[in-house]
């Protein structure tokens, strides 16, 4: 067995699925960065609302929250969890196995801690998982047209920003965050240069972990690019696609409900109220999230301003607005 589940009593039947789940994945998860991880404490958190996992250094582990996702796509959740945060476990894993040993006796498990937070990039920690969420099963947010469309919209209408604008963000324009930056450079160069890659870069932070550019002098050796010239030359082969794919279609006409706003401004949980009015929960850069209700002269009304909520958890009837 190469994991130690931990749950609650009740969880028994479940608890079982998870260690089948993680030892069915076992042989797939590490193949493409080449190394199998060693035993690891699993964490089932089953008496919770959120819906979420990780993978923790120092005590080494992985937590997994049982709850599943109100907008989980096609995709069981135990499984989804499984496979993500299995390859997260392989990351940190050969990390800590090519540490120098001095540095491992000095500091444990906290020195993998420390030297992938310096040296590994989040896109690339989290668009390695979702790539490997999305190879190995028949779902995978790689597979939705949602977890593509952000990068559609601004690369067709506004183009390539920076590198570092599109991993750091912006004050001043709407950035998607770094799954989808991470899914796509891993996955696209995967393609171009094969995996190894991928795992020759973790091999050479983990045994060079005083250099100060470890990952882009890999890649530079791998494929004769920097990380931003190999970012440079995948969003603008998927710029090029993307434009033709649009010129391809015949588009129906739209209308624009919601009213014209200075900043980047998103109204999540769309609901119809009497007839004509759109309920929403409304967020952007410059405000905090409020409920609103758009009429159809595109005016807007302030309901309530709920504060901090819980993601996906609005739902709206003829009398009341339900939220965590």
């Amino acid at each position: 067995m190469n994991f130690q589940v931990i749950y609650p009593e009740e969880f028994e039947i479940q608890a079982q699925r998870v260690s089948y789940i993680l030892e069915k994945v076992y042989c797939y998860g590490s193949k493409s960065l080449n190394f199998n991880p060693r035993k690891v404490s699993v964490i089932l958190h089953t008496h919770t609302v959120n819906s979420n996992g990780l993978v923790a250094w120092a005590p080494k582990r992985i937590e997994l929250f049982t709850t599943p996702n109100q907008q989980i796509y096609a995709q069981d959740w135990l499984e989804q969890l499984g496979v993500h945060e299995f390859r997260h476990l392989v990351q940190m894993d050969k990390i800590q196995s090519e540490l120098p040993g001095l540095l491992t006796a000095l500091l444990g498990q906290q020195a993998a801690a420390i030297v992938v937070g310096a040296y590994l990039p989040f896109w690339f920690l989290e668009g390695d998982a979702v790539v490997t969420e999305t190879a190995l099963s028949n779902s995978g947010r790689g597979r939705l047209a949602s977890f593509s469309m952000d990068y559609r919209a601004q690369l067709i209408e506004k183009g390539k920003y920076s590198f570092d604008k599109a991993y750091l963000g912006s004050y001043k324009d709407y950035v998607t965050d770094y799954y989808g930056l991470g899914y796509w450079m891993v996955g696209k160069s995967r393609e171009e240069f094969g995996s190894k890659i991928w795992s020759d870069a973790i091999k050479k932070i983990g045994r060079q972990p005083l250099m100060l550019t470890p990952l882009n002098s890999s890649l530079k050796k791998s494929t004769g690019l920097s990380t931003k010239q190999m970012y440079s030359g995948i969003f603008d082969n998927l710029t090029k696609g993307w434009k033709q794919n649009l010129l391809s279609m015949s588009t129906d006409s739209i209308s624009i409900v919601s009213p014209a706003r200075k900043n980047h401004t998103r109204y999540l949980y769309p609901k119809i109220y009497k007839d004509s009015i759109l309920f929403a929960y409304r967020t952007s850069l410059d405000d905090i999230g409020r409920f609103v209700l758009i009429n159809p002269d595109k005016t807007e009304k302030l309901i309530y301003t709920p504060g901090s909520i819980l993601e996906e958890s609005v739902s709206i009837t003829k009398k009341l607005i339900i939220f965590d």
